[in-house]
C-alpha cells in the first residue's frame, strides 16, 4: 500500500513537474532573447509556452498515459487485496 502512495506521488511529480520545468526554461530563454533584442512582445512568450507544451504532450503523451493506466490498474488490484484481508 505504501509503495502505491509513493508511486502515485512520484507520478504526479513527473507528470506535473517536468512540463513546468521545461516550459519555465524555454520561457526564460525567450525572455533573455527578447531582452537582448529589445523586442517587448508578450505574444511571443505565450506562443513559445503553447508550442513547448504541445511538443511535450506529443513526445511524452503515450508514456504518461501508460504510466497512469498502470498505476490505476495497480490501485484497483490493491483495493481487491485489501478487501480480501478484511474478510
Amino acid at each position: 500500500m505504501q509503495t502505491l502512495v509513493v508511486d502515485s506521488v512520484a507520478l504526479i511529480m513527473i507528470v506535473a513537474g517536468v512540463p513546468m520545468v521545461v516550459i519555465a526554461l524555454t520561457t526564460g530563454c525567450v525572455a533573455m532573447l527578447q531582452a537582448v533584442t529589445q523586442i517587448q512582445e508578450q505574444s511571443v512568450t505565450h506562443l513559445v509556452r503553447v508550442a513547448t507544451f504541445i511538443a511535450l504532450v506529443t513526445l511524452g503523451g503515450d508514456m504518461v498515459g501508460e504510466a497512469i493506466c498502470d498505476l490505476f490498474e495497480r490501485s484497483l488490484r490493491s483495493i481487491e487485496t485489501i478487501g480480501r484481508r478484511g474478510m
